[in-house]
């Protein structure tokens, strides 16, 4: 665990805390080769693939039948369920009021300008699960894609071995499998593209398409640096969300901060794995010892390794947003009293929780917002995943001969100003 003390140059700090690396070469020059495979021989390459590195073999057709799906959500526990369906509820009310409209204006010169909102035939969905059961992933990035109209939802999520929801036509026991979680999720939501794959042959297949997995327009989600790799490689030949990396929060608080609460909020990350981080930004410098006592304990109590936590002694409030801003968190939790004054001066966050009570935790699952986010400090430009991932906005012009005639003349400067001239001839004969 780290204590730093913050100089005039936050930039220092930021430095210290962050070292993420580009992919290393080995994973660029393996997610390449899978890409390739799986783009020249579609099926036959996911699963030689799954079969070399998860241990499975697929049948055939792998698609998940939708009778499993419906088993596994009726098999899952009551007060799991209603959980469930209490954050879906939450996460679509959030996502519907977010969702961008069709729109028309008519401007000075007569011409009726606007916007339709289209939305993305095929989303593709990657859902973490090969060690992991992670059914509020299915919620975060299914629920948004929804919303915005998408006609077809696919879903990846890594093969179980011996264990998980079956498929059909198993080559071993557990060949063809998913984490159960996942399964019943996708059948709450009315999902039925659910396959067992993962990694990067999985990406390639939602961007390439294989004679089992459709292609598709839109491929959303969180995963290792092989899904991140592989994200990295198809983007252009498909639209992506974010290269997301490993988890982080960064919580701001005063001596009145409850160490507990604080200890409990950076493990929540911490125990993401490898990669995760926390960082309290301790005003006035009094909560740094109390804080490292009280993570030390906790962490010794679940088993969750603390090396990626780092207290920063700062000393007033406008040298730890000078901080945020600088680091550009995924999470950001204010422990204040004044906690709603900071947010409008915080410009770069992936999502703020405002107020001791605001765990990261709540919004994980069922406060409402999504889950998947900015993270390395990618919030400096980007954004969590929304209805807007999945969908297009096209421009429409509507003119009339009075509208023509008004504009025609000033395109007619401009277009013979840039050496155009059939764009100039379009407009004047329009005029005419």
């Amino acid at each position: 665990m780290k204590l730093l003390t913050m100089t005039d140059d936050p930039a220092a700090i930021v430095a210290a805390l962050r070292d993420f690396a580009p992919p290393a070469d080995e994973v660029r020059s393996t997610v390449t080769a899978i890409v390739s495979e799986v783009r020249a021989h579609g099926d036959d390459a996911v699963r030689a693939y799954s079969r070399r590195l998860d241990k499975v073999d697929l049948p055939l057709d792998y698609r998940l039948p939708a009778a499993a799906m419906q088993q596994a959500l009726a098999d899952t526990a009551p007060p799991l369920r209603a959980a469930l369906e209490l954050a879906a509820a939450n996460i679509r009310a959030y996502h519907e009021r977010e969702a961008p409209r069709r729109w028309r204006q008519t401007l000075a010169q007569g011409q009726v300008v606007g916007q339709e909102v289209v939305p993305m035939r095929v989303a593709g969905l990657y859902v973490p699960g090969g060690l992991a059961n992670y059914p509020s992933s299915v919620l975060m990035t299914a629920i948004p894609a929804q919303v915005a109209g998408c006609e077809r939802i696919v879903v990846c999520s890594p093969p179980r071995q011996g264990e998980g929801v079956p498929g059909e036509g198993d080559g071993v026991p557990g060949g063809g499998s998913v984490a159960t979680g996942v399964a019943a999720a996708c059948a709450l939501l009315g999902i039925t593209d659910l396959y067992p794959i993962g990694g990067a042959q999985a990406v390639a297949a939602m961007a390439c398409g294989t004679a089992v997995v459709p292609r598709c327009d839109v491929i959303v989600g969180p995963g290792n640096a092989y899904v991140t790799e592989a994200k990295r490689q198809v983007m252009g030949e498909v639209a992506i969300d974010s290269l997301a990396g490993p988890s982080e929060v960064l919580i701001v608080a005063d001596a009145a901060g409850n160490p507990d609460w604080l200890a409990a909020d950076l493990l929540a990350q911490a125990e993401h794995g490898a990669g995760a981080m926390g960082v309290l930004v301790d005003i006035g410098g009094e909560l740094g010892e109390r804080v490292a006592a009280a993570v030390a304990t906790l962490a010794s109590e679940l088993g969750i390794d603390y090396g990626n936590i780092a207290v920063v002694a700062v000393p007033d409030s406008a040298a730890a947003v000078a901080l945020v801003n600088a680091f550009a968190p995924e999470h950001l939790e204010l422990h204040l009293d004044a906690a709603a004054e900071l947010v409008p001066r915080i410009r770069n966050a992936g999502a703020i929780f405002v107020g001791p009570y605001a765990a990261t935790a709540f919004a994980d699952y069922a406060a409402g917002s999504n889950h998947v986010l900015p993270t390395g400090g990618c919030a400096r430009f980007a954004q969590g995943l929304s209805v807007v991932h999945f969908q297009k906005r096209i421009g429409v012009v509507e003119l009339d001969s009075a509208a023509a005639q008004a504009l025609a003349p000033h395109v007619t400067i401009i277009a013979e100003a840039e050496g155009l001239r059939s764009h100039a001839r379009s407009a004047t004969l329009r005029m005419e």
